[in-house]
């Protein structure tokens, strides 16, 4: 079955616990405690993935430190550069994803996913599935991830070059200084290549109207991404800014047509800043504010199909957007440290959002009649691009909003070895119903070494600006009668933690209601849908590491989801769809000499279901880094992905067979130094 619509994309462990490989057991708890993460017993499916590991199995990026994380899969389309699967859970037709909360050291940056985001920039990942209520996270419907710099952490001074595969060059700085009362951090990091990928299977943007293909059958996925982070922190104050750009190429092509030129670019800008102040009011009572501000700018340019050259005066469709969304933030919230053997937290946030650009670029358009009607279909007459403003921009719903959220948390310790947990959280969002959510759990262990949670939850979640209101530039139309997405977990944790050896098994089961999915209403016309049907989502999540004697590594993670998707509207009903069932990933840190360390990683991933019925056979890639360890400060990386050079693919839309095949073996080398 072949189902043709119109993708938007917009705006868009195991634990690994090592700092030295020479003093990992006697740090390590004292680390925990100063930094307060004791994820244990924390009552939620958390994972924290260190940069030093990840480092050592030649994990560059963000993308590909998700993807190590049982339960999660990262992966690009034809029409869009990256997504991620949290627990097999897809929506193939609506690419609007803004599910998940994206912090960079405890400060929101929104939905936007930045996968390129490097490793050597980051001290931790803390990531959790699930419902991740907070007082400052409104995206964190399905799951939060929490990117913790070094420039964050005192005297973690770095600097790291690398290079590699399609002309890849890259470069960071971090850095953590004392300057008089304030600790001052610092990170910088810039990344280009010319990524192509062979598209064997792709449609050509030429082929309906037999007009020349002027390039390599190839997809375009260079990029440009550059980064700044500043921050300055005492006992009391915290000022924090993030700047991050990327630019990247549209892969097959906006609309997953191959794009006859390589123009066609999508680029994402978040500019955050935010101020935080923390006092002890009382002996029990922290007192905690945040003032901050968060833009997030979206631009894209691409062709649709090619007419040129013909004799009639029609020329290629054009289009772009130029659309900025800034929120300004206010929070407050009481931290109680004891109280009966309660600890309560309890706030409220006020944001007040707004449409800062909203412009649509095309020279063509049916519904405002721009270009010539031709067999009752428009195309464009000139080259020229009409600018579209106002509400007849990106978005037709442009008035600012102010949202308000009330937050409380109590955590209850019954006795040395049981405690009681309960979240709420209300977001009152103008134009929309209140959105309401809780979580409710238990964590047992009498001996610190098994440890038992069991967790209730229910997240709801507005639909996104572009899913309200989006403007039928592109055929595909926002629906304001949307109601909210509600998800309801349980989750069965059980850990096996001691010195050398960690176990986690998660079994958890879900109800996805109200989901929001993309129905056909007219010929070649599209809007937004909540689905009738509950979608189920189980499965079972394993984390397995184990330090040996020899001070060599392994961790083992593995997960089995099941996500039943449905479409009523074209009839659908796919266990699973593109995405693996099942994955495993393997990695191996054995350092040879003192000097030396080579580092094998095995990635499976299972089948993958199509939507024409056919499937992506089942792949087992081998990536291997190697690393030279001049000093104590300094070290020399090389490594290879995919080693065997092995074929495999992700879901292709619009291809001719629904695959989209991925690059082969890559290498790359990188220099880090620590002072």
């Amino acid at each position: 079955m072949y189902i043709k619509k119109l993708f938007f994309p917009l705006i868009f462990p195991l634990s690994l616990f090592s700092q030295e490989l020479d003093n990992i057991l006697n740090d390590l708890n004292e680390y925990s405690d100063k930094t307060h993460l004791n994820i244990n017993y924390k009552p939620t499916a958390m994972t924290v993935l260190y940069g030093n590991d990840l480092e050592s199995l030649g994990i560059n990026t963000l993308s590909e430190a998700l993807d190590f994380i049982p339960g999660i899969q990262t992966y690009s389309g034809t029409g869009s550069n990256s997504y991620i699967s949290i627990r097999g859970q897809t929506q193939p037709f609506n690419t609007i994803y803004e599910k998940i909360g994206f912090f960079i050291n405890n400060i929101s940056i929104g939905p936007n996913y930045y996968q390129n985001f490097p490793i050597s920039l980051i001290d931790r990942i803390e990531i959790s599935k699930g419902s991740t209520l907070g007082l400052n996270n409104p995206h964190s419907f399905i799951a939060n991830v929490n990117i913790i710099t070094k420039s964050s952490i005192e005297n973690s001074n770095n600097i790291s070059l690398q290079t590699g595969s399609f002309d890849k060059r890259f470069s960071s700085l971090s850095l953590n200084e004392k300057l008089g009362s304030y600790n001052m951090g610092l990170g910088f990091f810039y990344l280009k290549d010319n990524k192509k990928v062979d598209a064997p299977s792709a449609n050509l943007t030429t082929e309906q109207f037999g007009t020349s293909f002027d390039r390599k059958k190839e997809s375009l996925e260079g990029k440009e991404d550059i980064g700044f982070l500043l921050s300055f922190k005492n006992d009391n104050f915290e000022f924090s800014n993030t700047y991050i750009k990327s630019n990247i190429q549209n892969n097959y092509g906006f609309f997953n047509l191959l794009d006859f030129n390589d123009d066609g670019y999508s680029e994402y800008e978040t500019i955050s800043s935010e101020l935080k102040y923390t006092k002890d009011i009382s002996e029990n009572n922290i007192f905690e504010s945040k003032i901050g501000i968060l833009e997030n700018n979206y631009n894209f340019n691409s062709y649709f199909y090619k007419l040129e050259p013909n004799n009639i005066g029609l020329y290629n469709p054009h289009f772009g957007i130029d659309y900025t969304k800034r929120e300004k933030y206010l929070s407050f919230l009481i931290k109680n440290k004891t109280f009966n053997n309660h600890e309560i937290d309890f706030g409220i946030n006020v944001s007040r959002n707004s449409i800062v650009k909203n412009d649509f670029y095309t020279n063509v358009d049916e519904d405002y009649k721009i270009g010539s009607l031709i067999a009752g279909k428009y195309y464009p007459n000139s080259p020229n691009l009409t600018k579209f403003s106002g509400n007849d921009g990106n978005i037709s719903n442009i008035d600012d909003k102010t949202n308000i959220s009330y937050y409380i948390n109590d955590t209850y310790s019954y006795t040395d070895n049981l405690t009681f947990s309960f979240l709420a959280k209300i977001d009152d969002f103008k134009d929309f119903d209140n959105s309401k959510s809780f979580k409710v759990g238990t964590v047992y262990s009498n001996d610190n070494t098994n440890i038992y949670k069991f967790i209730l939850s229910k997240s709801s979640k507005i639909p996104s600006n572009t899913e309200d209101s989006m403007v039928g530039h592109l055929n595909l139309y926002g629906n304001e009668d949307l109601k909210n997405e509600d998800l309801k977990s349980a989750e069965l944790i059980y850990i096996y933690s001691d010195n050398k050896d960690k176990l986690k098994l998660n079994l958890f089961y879900s109800i996805y209601e109200n989901s929001i999915d993309i129905k056909e209403f007219e010929t070649n016309k599209y809007t937004y849908m909540n689905e009738s049907s509950n979608l189920d989502n189980y499965g079972l999540e394993a984390e397995y590491s184990k330090l040996f004697e020899n001070r060599s590594k392994i961790f083992l993670n593995s997960s089995y989801n099941v996500f039943e998707y449905k479409n009523s509207s074209y009839n659908l009903d796919i266990n699973t769809p593109i995405v693996s069932k099942f994955t495993t990933k393997l990695g191996y840190i054995y350092p040879i000499t003192s000097k030396f360390t080579i580092s094998p990683l095995l990635r499976y991933y299972g089948s993958k279901n199509l939507l024409n019925g056919e499937e992506i056979n089942d792949v087992l890639l081998t990536d291997l880094n190697l690393i030279h360890k001049f000093s104590k400060h300094s070290k020399l990386s090389f490594g290879v992905k995919n080693l065997f050079d092995q074929t495999y693919y992700y879901y292709g839309y619009q291809t001719k067979d629904e695959n989209m095949l991925r690059e082969g073996k890559t290498w790359f080398t990188s220099f880090s130094y620590d002072f």
